[in-house]
């Protein structure tokens, strides 16, 4: 099926044109099951991508644990990726054998760890081989640097977390293991470990995420969720049988816009090695019937800023950056674009507009939209609309979600307000609710906008059917 990709996958066809680049690192995250009879140090001898480095996951990992590959320190694995040669700041990708086992994993690591600008490659070293790309034999002696780490601790759930989860319910569990795992109906790989799954989890095997060594278009992602009983709108914690897989499941996650996940490091090799854990055995619970979504309650901010401004800002290095005015934006782009910058914010109002009424605003010659491309991909867009002579609206302004760690948001607004000012007007508006980014209204006053009024609204929140059908509509 195709469709809308993940933002965080990358081609082999990208992959070999960026080979050598400055600041671009490859690293092979292979890493095996002993029943898969698969040895990714070996196989990184034999032949691996030009330059890749090898990160072993057994030895860049906190070894006093007792589990398997746990995640270390931030100090630890700053020194162990800068001995690798790879600074906070690089473009990385990641890659395992098959597409989408253990790469994810130290995707996943290099994120938390501070690290923006991380991405998978589709189809693995499998898919690179078959295809007839090079190899080399030849092991990489990077020059040590610096790897600047910056641990964001939200994105790890621990023991103590995840018991209490499990208690209470207070969050989702998606569960990355096989399907037969999780019922307890197949054994698990290590020894000494119950079967079954914790109280209130969901199985979403890592597995049915991606086909081929490659992961799955976004609307079949959305599906797979939806079908297991995750509601995206929700806090999810994730978990496998070592903390491998489960980022396979964050990956997806993440794809998908939904920024509010966690990964459970002990995962199954810490719950079921314990004799006094709670275990379910069987199929997950039914899944309850939708309900219908709540109302939110927005506080909004309208401001007004009435002379240009006088501040400027360089263009930011070591990213190629450009803005393209769109004409006559396709319906299906626009609406990616609002799905990407605005989902976490609640921009609903245009996704559930007709064709008809959605062409009629953003065709209207009064409006324009200009759309941010960082390093050859989309990353944000801005939409103003001439009021009147004197008065020019900023509509709607943000970035994608990998846009928000390159330091790029007041370049980015600055380019939107030169735009607003181009045609003269008296004054150029803007309207931010508590909903928004939740450094939005500061941001604003900073270059000048003043608020004029405020009002309150209700937001009715899009239901995973509404997102659904939409997904469907455009393709």
């Amino acid at each position: 099926m195709s469709g809308e990709r993940s933002r965080f996958v990358v081609s082999a066809d990208w992959v070999e044109k960026q080979l050598g680049a400055p600041e671009f690192k490859i690293v092979d995250a292979s890493w095996y099951l002993p029943a898969q009879g698969r040895n990714g140090a070996v196989e990184y001898a034999s032949g691996h991508i030009p330059g890749a480095v090898y990160f072993d996951q057994d030895v860049i990992a906190d070894t006093t644990t007792g589990l398997p590959h746990s995640l270390p320190s931030p100090s630890f694995f700053a020194q162990a990726v800068g001995q690798l040669g790879i600074s906070a700041e690089d473009t990385i990708v990641v890659y395992d054998g098959p597409g989408f086992f253990s790469a994810p994993r130290v995707w996943w690591m290099f994120r938390v760890m501070g690290a923006r600008r991380v991405y998978v490659l589709d189809g693995g070293l499998d898919g690179w081989k078959a295809e007839g790309r090079p190899l080399e034999t030849d092991l990489p002696e990077p020059a040590p640097v610096t790897f600047e780490a910056r641990f964001d601790r939200a994105k790890i759930t621990s023991f103590d977390q995840m018991s209490e989860i499990a208690d209470s319910g207070s969050k989702q569990i998606a569960d990355a293991r096989p399907a037969g795992r999780f019922t307890g109906e197949e054994p698990e790989p290590r020894a000494g470990m119950r079967s079954g799954h914790m109280p209130g989890a969901r199985s979403v095997p890592a597995a049915s995420l991606s086909e081929n060594g490659r992961l799955k278009d976004l609307a079949t992602l959305r599906s797979i969720f939806t079908n297991a009983g995750i509601d995206l709108n929700n806090p999810v914690v994730t978990s496998c049988g070592s903390g491998v897989t489960a980022a396979v499941v964050t990956l997806a996650l993440e794809s998908l816009g939904h920024s509010d996940n966690s990964l459970y490091d002990g995962s199954w090799s810490e719950w079921g090695s314990k004799s006094d854990t709670p275990i379910v055995t069987g199929a997950a619970e039914p899944i309850a019937a939708t309900k219908a979504s709540t109302p939110l309650t927005a506080h909004v901010t309208r401001l007004e800023m009435t002379s240009p401004p006088k501040s400027s800002l360089p263009v930011p290095v070591n990213i190629q950056t450009a803005i393209m005015r769109t004409h006559e934006i396709p319906l299906a782009f626009y609406r990616f674009l609002h799905r990407q910058v605005g989902a976490r914010w609640h921009w609903y109002e245009r996704l559930r507009m007709t064709d008809e009424q959605l062409k009629a605003i953003i065709h209207n010659p009064k409006v324009s939209i200009s759309v941010l491309y960082v390093d050859g991909a989309p990353c944000g867009f801005y939409e103003l609309s001439q009021e009147s002579d004197d008065v020019v609206e900023i509509s709607y302004f943000g970035l994608f979600e990998h846009g928000l760690g390159l330091g790029i948001g007041k370049w980015f607004l600055l380019q939107a307000l030169y735009s607003a000012w181009t045609s003269n007007p008296k004054v150029v508006t803007v309207t931010t609710n508590s909903l928004d980014h939740p450094r939005a209204l500061q941001l604003y006053q900073q270059f000048g906008f003043s608020p004029v009024a405020t009002t309150s609204a209700l937001i009715d929140p899009m239901t995973e059917q509404e997102l659904m059908a939409l997904m469907k509509r455009d393709g």
